[in-house]
């Protein structure tokens, strides 16, 4: 038997991927602004970039509109995500040497984007499967063995 295969959604995906780390993001800016500054502030935005950025270039590579078996997404999955936090890393630590902020402050701006990113793409990823799956098994006939 044939594994069905299908698209992810590749909209969802892209909306979640870029603007739920923005949302984050202004959200750390809007509550730091008033309670450490500037300095603090812009950190949000800025890590919202750097995560929005780099989950949309995991995406791009990933190709979520071409169909694939669910295996195939699962091990996608795990690759988008690993190159995701990856890279967003390296991109923060590069930046952090560059010009020496809050460590604190721009760790856990960044956790606040990357972690609201992931919430946000695995319901995506979760329910792309699960219909397609469910797709898959519309289509099997019960009689095949």
């Amino acid at each position: 038997m044939n594994a069905p295969t299908y698209c992810m959604p590749t909209k969802g995906l892209l909306a979640a991927s870029g603007i739920w780390p923005l949302a984050a993001g202004l959200i750390w800016a809007a509550i730091a602004w008033p309670l450490s500054g500037g300095d603090t502030a812009i950190l949000g935005p800025l890590s919202g970039v750097i995560v929005g950025g780099t989950s949309m270039g995991c995406n791009w590579l990933i190709r979520p509109w071409k169909k694939r078996t669910t295996l195939q997404w699962m091990n996608l999955w795990i690759l988008h995500e690993t190159g995701r936090i990856t890279t967003s890393l390296g991109v923060l630590i590069l930046l952090y040497f560059a010009f020496s902020p809050s460590p604190t402050a721009f760790l856990f701006s960044y956790l606040l984007c990357a972690m609201t990113t992931l919430f946000a793409t695995t319901r995506i990823w979760t329910k792309g499967m699960r219909n397609g799956n469910e797709v898959g098994q519309a289509h099997h006939d019960p009689g095949e063995a």
